[in-house]
């Protein structure tokens, strides 16, 4: 069954959000899907990495369905990848936040996090997967105040 939202944008808009066999699809490469957890990624995985991503997915983004399953599944993958991560590390385990340098003995690497992902919590957040920073890099034109919709007619 699928779950519809509906997005206003000078009229009515309605997409679904992607479901598991279409989240399977899109990823078919990236996971290991079992129905045994200390195999791979079960389908409760994805649905509850899904309900997660359903907090935070900023609809308004899309301009078609095939936009929106794309934000919506990097966005879905991003709190899969996080979600395993958690569960590996066990009830002992913490969150690790953005590094911009690691060594160890003679070897180092290091990389620069533009200020802006690094001045917000949720932006960082995001960036700490491959999924995530792929969905933020995706919505970050709208998030700039640039690129906007907007209603309305000239008079003659």
């Amino acid at each position: 069954m699928r779950t519809w939202v509906f997005v206003f944008k000078g009229g009515t808009l309605a997409y679904y959000y992607p479901d598991v066999n279409d989240f399977k699809i899109y990823y078919t490469r990236d996971f290991n899907y079992s129905v045994n957890p200390e195999v791979g990624v079960t389908d409760g995985d994805i649905q509850k990495a899904q309900g997660e991503a359903k907090f935070n997915f900023g609809s308004n983004f899309a301009s078609d369905q095939s936009s929106f399953s794309l934000l919506f599944n990097y966005l879905t993958a991003h709190y899969l990848v996080m979600d395993m991560n958690a569960a590996s590390q066990g009830t002992g385990g913490s969150m690790n936040w953005l590094t911009s340098s690691k060594s160890v003995g003679s070897v180092s690497e290091s990389y620069s996090i533009p200020d802006r992902i690094l001045a917000s919590p949720i932006y960082a957040y995001y960036a700490k997967t491959y999924y995530g920073t792929k969905y933020l890099m995706l919505i970050m034109p709208y998030l700039s105040g640039q690129i906007f919709p907007v209603c309305g007619a000239t008079r003659p």
